[in-house]
């Protein structure tokens, strides 16, 4: 039941704020999409949790959340949950509306375990909306579940892992749904269809990214590029 009213109660934030576009500061502007709580120092994190939406309310709220939304295999411990929130730029918002920034304002979007979770159709609105806010020469960072780790696993008998990756075993909060996976001729595809010029495979923490090394995670089991959008 609580997960429910979470779930509705976002919904129907984010749907009241879909129309909004953020001109952001000057200097280089870096953008965490579906940012949870990897983030870096400097950053916008866009997230639809609401966790982001009471990131400025006192500690008291947000010691409640942790207390209530949070999953019981909570990575971070409360204080450093609610430091997270406090020290850093979250903005509440669902991606299946789009990114909030104005047209070319953004130097660098990251997104890691994010595309995934949405359907087909949606990851290629969001790509395209990636490269409507990104700046000429812009750089977007994905990192997703790589679909030939989750292959390989299956053809060496780990079969219950490699089926978490496509199905849940239980009923849980609309953002651990896997919808669709990629390998890196999929996700490179897909990028390029939606408007970017190039796509570099990077290794775990390398690349031209802002940050990569704090920002990447869960690098057995992932696919990391970095997608460019045209120069002028």
């Amino acid at each position: 039941m609580l997960k429910l009213i979470h779930d509705k109660l976002t919904q129907a934030i984010c749907r009241l704020k879909r129309g909004r576009q953020i001109q952001p500061d000057q200097g280089v502007v870096k953008v965490n999409l579906g940012a949870g709580l990897h983030v870096a120092p400097g950053w916008y994190n866009v997230d639809g949790h609401l966790r982001a939406f009471f990131s400025t309310w006192p500690d008291f709220v947000i010691h409640w959340l942790y207390r209530v939304i949070q999953t019981s295999n909570q990575e971070f411990t409360r204080e450093a949950y609610t430091r997270i929130l406090k020290e850093n730029r979250y903005i509440h918002h669902d991606l299946t509306y789009g990114i909030p920034f104005r047209d070319g304002s953004v130097d660098f979007l990251y997104a890691s375990h994010l595309l995934e979770h949405l359907h087909r159709d949606e990851a290629e609105r969001l790509i395209r909306e990636a490269v409507r806010v990104l700046k000429p020469g812009g750089v977007f960072r994905v990192a997703v579940p790589d679909l030939a780790h989750a292959m390989d696993l299956y053809r060496k008998g780990e079969k219950r892992l490699s089926l978490g990756y496509f199905f849940n075993e239980s009923k849980q909060d609309n953002y651990t749904y896997h919808r669709y996976l990629y390998d890196e001729e999929l996700l490179t595809d897909a990028l390029i269809q939606g408007g970017f010029a190039s796509v570099k495979r990077c290794a775990y923490r390398q690349g031209v990214t802002p940050d990569a090394g704090t920002l990447d995670n869960r690098p057995e089991e992932s696919l990391y590029v970095e997608a460019f959008k045209q120069s002028p």
